[in-house]
């Protein structure tokens, strides 16, 4: 074989290499093989001279079912990898996780802190639907109307533009009260069990009782919302969190 050719093989193979492994960890995310998934990335991070790295970090961070674990993935990626094209994202995904715990101050900085260190974003619409909600949710509500407004009139094709209208269908926030409902349980000390564990990953949860056919059930709510489409934006993001719950009216 040609000198330059041996010399192209080695220079090229390891970077092919290191291609097909964290393209196939991200086929393994997509087809929802987790643990595989996880595996190949760890193995990757392990490498720190993977060009791909901060990408590794990112799924990782997406894979972990602790909130206090995805953010230190997240803000690692944005701590040490800020020219990543996933450094922006990692500022949104910590920001998510913030408002799913009514962190909105904290979510309200960092998606502002997103805008400013990436003005050409193309989570743009995302990001303004989400400081949108924040300042709702934080009692900013001239501020978050404004937001929405703003993301209507940008992007009127969005679907975080249709979200951001059912929000201010009239340019104004109702007062109505949404919650989310993780479970129901007949036993008071099972949902006090289930509270305190959303608890420890540092969600506002609640215990609250309903009579249902003279029998009490007591549910387990997270969160307050002026609007039921607040209230199923919020649950999209505990789903993340891998929480699963309903949006109900709260009293």
């Amino acid at each position: 074989m040609p000198r330059c050719r041996i010399i192209f093989a080695v220079l090229i193979i390891p970077f092919f290499l290191i291609g097909q492994d964290i393209d196939e960890a991200i086929n393994c995310f997509n087809s929802f093989q987790f643990e595989r998934a996880r595996e190949l990335f760890k193995e990757i991070v392990n490498d720190k001279n993977n060009p791909r790295i901060a990408e590794a970090y990112y799924y990782l961070g997406r894979l972990s079912v602790n909130p206090d674990s995805s953010l230190l993935l997240y803000n690692r990626v944005i701590r040490d990898y800020p020219q990543s094209r996933y450094a922006d994202v990692s500022y949104l995904e910590a920001a998510k996780i913030n408002i799913a715990r009514e962190n909105y101050k904290d979510a309200i900085v960092q998606l502002n802190e997103l805008l400013e260190k990436f003005p050409e974003t193309n989570i743009k619409d995302e990001v303004m639907f989400w400081l949108g909600v924040s300042y709702i949710s934080n009692g900013q509500k001239d501020q978050g109307v404004e937001f929405l407004k703003a993301l209507r009139t940008n992007y009127p094709q969005s679907m975080w533009s249709e979200r951001a209208e059912n929000i201010i269908p009239n340019g104004g926030v109702d007062n109505e009260y949404f919650t989310v409902q993780i479970g129901s349980y007949r036993n008071k000390t099972n949902a006090q069990i289930a509270a305190d564990e959303l608890k420890g990953k540092g969600l506002q949860a609640k215990v609250v009782e309903a009579m249902v056919k003279g029998n009490i059930y007591y549910r387990v709510w997270i969160g307050q919302f002026y609007t039921i489409e607040q209230a199923k934006a919020f649950s999209l993001i505990l789903d993340s969190l891998g929480i699963k719950g309903n949006v109900v009216k709260g009293h």
